[in-house]
């Protein structure tokens, strides 16, 4: 499948993913920083397609399930960097850093912010400051009525349909006081659009629909 302009700078590649037998899908987000690409949540990618926009320097595995492609694209040469607990989880996988606070080791175009609040993610969000654009692993999805249908109904009992929503898991599994602490600060950056790995982009209007998917946690004002 081809890559897809949604901004200038920015380009996702999405493909078909399985979770427990259900189609989720899965997206890579392909940001051109001026010192080379980064790519956010690979997939198994032809690396040709990457060959109009520059050269692939960064790969991020953004959280602790986000890295079954990982592999081949260290294996080409690019630095690796990623969630807390993947080194321990992938072992044979030689990441050059782990994101454990607020940095920009790609340049001042991008963000990351790593979210404490539910250990069993570890998720660390990226913000494009070029392009306005939040992207997120599993922290929310969005799946929509062209989702296959046996998607819409597991993610409808799970809490996480229709819309950009959380799942019950993450309700029931977040520590509540840190998520609060960890939405807040998403919430002061300045983005609009939102991009998850599984489902819809959000094109405008990001930070209100983010802060909406968390209406549970009782934001502070």
């Amino acid at each position: 499948m081809a890559l897809r302009e949604v901004a200038a700078g920015v380009h996702v590649h999405e493909t078909p993913q399985g979770f427990f037998g259900l189609e989720v899908g899965t997206r890579m987000t392909v940001l051109a920083l001026d010192q080379g690409l980064l790519l956010h949540s690979p997939t198994n990618a032809d690396p040709t397609l990457l060959e109009p926009l520059g050269t692939p320097r960064w790969v991020l595995a953004p959280n602790t399930f986000h890295h079954l492609y990982v592999g081949p694209w260290l294996d080409r040469g690019l630095e690796g960097w990623c969630a807390p607990g993947l080194p321990e989880k992938r072992p044979d996988l030689a990441f050059t850093g782990v994101v454990t606070k607020a940095a920009a080791p790609f340049g001042d175009e991008a963000l990351l912010v790593p979210l404490s609040c539910f250990p069993l993610t570890n998720e660390v969000a990226l913000f494009h400051r070029p392009s306005r654009t939040l992207l997120v692993t599993d922290l929310v999805f969005n799946f929509g009525p062209d989702t296959p249908w046996a998607t819409r109904a597991a993610m409808w009992c799970a809490g996480g349909y229709p819309g950009c929503r959380t799942t019950f898991l993450e309700r029931f599994g977040m520590k509540r006081d840190q998520a609060r602490r960890d939405i807040a600060a998403l919430l002061e950056l300045d983005f609009d659009r939102l991009i998850p790995c599984h489902g819809d982009i959000v094109e405008t209007g990001g930070r209100q629909t983010l802060e909406a998917a968390f209406h549970w946690l009782d934001l502070p004002a």
